[in-house]
């Protein structure tokens, strides 16, 4: 392919932005000028937000203090800084605040490159397929691209692949982050499928919007998230650490039962939280539920969330030395509890719900059971009441269960494209299969990618905790300095 090296970083959202800040700066520390190409392709018109930062209300907040978000591990308060002093670092920031941090690291970035000699250039086109071999990265796309050397494809939050057959339905939104997609009339009947952050983020836009009809939220098994500590204070792990979990594999692969971690876990936390309720379904009225965790959270009853928070790095490694049956038994099992206090929401927003609920405006459905059209042009939705089941009649449905991890079914031609062709393999726990420390594609036969990588949310069956920036920091901060290293020739090139 001649002297230049050229590098395609597909999908410019939050993810994407990391990749390619951390690229240039693995590059520049080696040395490395003139003679390498980064073409950023993207498909929508704006780089640099993605789904989840691309929200313009205030209400939108990040789900984690901004003394926590930096994009440089080793500037802890960068983004703080960034904001001017204006904010402290327990501060829940609007999201697009966010996103516009991540613009300005990136358009600093490109500057750093171009000082270099690093061409880069911004290629705004849809991506659909992905060949590859041990020479050169071939991408099929709305617009020519050339040929590359390496590609890291940065796919990012993606719609729900649930209720699918509802799609054609003129009152139901499939995707509430989708550019375009209508809030329901003022005073409408409103479902929400699911309960979990996506779920707020609605309920949130619906009450900014001044809706004024009845909302109801259906969940499969859980009522709402629980609710973060006005005050997070950190907390030094003492059995969840590393060294805990080389020490129970012996260093030598050994893998971890579920009982194992959650003995862990356990000893983590300690009298904080009443193991034996934490594991089981959560009891009573969501609502009251609610109004008791912000309690918690004022009156300082939260502090088992100081204890999860401090092992959010951790976490892909603790799921990296899970045995198989473990990972499926959580999934199956413990997944949407742990849900529920992993990923408490911040007080100010509690208080936002249940404002809506003290009107009478909001209620909570568990134990849904089926979701039809009706005759009238809405939806009725089954759920379990007591020992019967109960229906609930809306005019309006939108779907926010979150993220889409099939592969199969995902709206990406690109994965979906590789997957069919075998290029890329699902992985049985949900999204698609890449090595664990490199991040290189695994192809249907467990073959491995010289060239292609894969970061971000749909690594999920493999790092589990992917709808994070810690981990998709921390995974793009790990490919790209082997990246770095292999175009500098500091060690032989990828290979499978």
């Amino acid at each position: 392919m001649g002297p230049v090296t050229r590098v395609a970083v597909v999908g410019m959202g939050a993810t994407g932005v990391l990749t390619y800040v951390h690229l240039v700066d693995h590059l520049l520390t080696a040395g490395v000028g003139a003679g390498t190409e980064i073409h950023l392709v993207e498909r929508s018109s704006q780089v640099g937000a993605g789904v989840a930062y691309g929200t313009q209300s205030d209400d939108h907040l990040l789900n984690m203090q901004a003394g926590t978000m930096s994009v440089f591990p080793d500037r802890p308060n960068d983004f703080v800084d960034w904001l001017g002093g204006k904010r402290d670092a327990a501060a829940y920031i609007p999201r697009h605040r966010f996103g516009e941090y991540l613009r300005a690291r990136l358009s600093e970035a490109m500057s750093r490159a171009d000082a270099a000699g690093i061409s880069t250039e911004v290629v705004r086109c849809e991506v659909r397929d992905c060949y590859f071999d041990d020479n050169e990265v071939r991408l099929v796309a709305t617009a020519p691209l050339p040929p590359y050397d390496y590609a890291v494809l940065c796919v990012g939050d993606l719609p729900p692949t649930t209720y699918q057959e509802l799609r054609p339905h003129p009152r139901y939104v499939h995707d509430p982050w989708r550019a375009g997609a209508a809030m329901p009339p003022v005073g409408a009947r409103v479902g929400v499928l699911g309960s979990s952050l996506t779920a707020v983020d609605v309920l949130l836009s619906l009450r900014s919007s001044g809706h004024e009809g009845p909302v109801t939220c259906f969940t499969r098994s859980r009522g709402l998230p629980r609710v973060q500590p006005a005050v997070l204070r950190p907390h030094r792990l003492r059995h969840v650490t590393e060294e805990n979990l080389l020490r129970l594999t012996d260093d030598a692969g050994r893998k971890l039962g579920l009982a194992e971690v959650a003995g862990l876990l356990r000893s983590e936390l300690g009298s904080l939280v009443d193991w034996r309720r934490a594991t089981g379904p959560r009891q009573g009225d969501p609502i009251a539920l609610l109004r008791s965790d912000i309690d918690d959270a004022v009156h300082g009853r939260a502090g088992w969330y100081d204890v999860l928070d401090s092992t959010s790095e951790l976490t892909p490694l603790v799921w990296h030395h899970m045995t198989d049956a473990a990972k499926t038994a959580f999934l199956r099992r413990l997944h949407s509890g742990w849900s529920g206090w992993r990923h408490p929401i911040p007080l100010v927003n509690a208080r936002r719900i249940a404002d809506l609920a003290e009107r009478g405006q909001l209620r909570v459905r568990p134990r849904v059971r089926s979701v039809a059209p009706n005759a009238d042009g809405g939806f009725d939705i089954a759920h379990q009441v007591g020992d019967r089941v109960g229906t609930t009649t809306v005019d309006h449905l939108v779907n926010a269960t979150g993220t889409g991890f099939n592969p199969w079914l995902v709206d990406s031609p690109l994965v979906r494209a590789m997957t069919h062709a075998g290029r890329l393999r699902a992985h049985p726990l949900g999204g698609v299969d890449v090595d664990f420390a490199t991040l290189r594609v695994r192809d249907a036969a467990g073959g491995l990618a010289a060239r292609v990588f894969f970061v971000g949310p749909l690594t999920r069956g493999v790092h589990f905790y992917t709808n994070s920036v810690e981990t998709n920091l921390v995974n793009a901060r790990a490919l790209t300095g082997q990246l770095a290293a292999a175009m500098t020739k500091r060690v032989p090139a990828l290979s499978a």
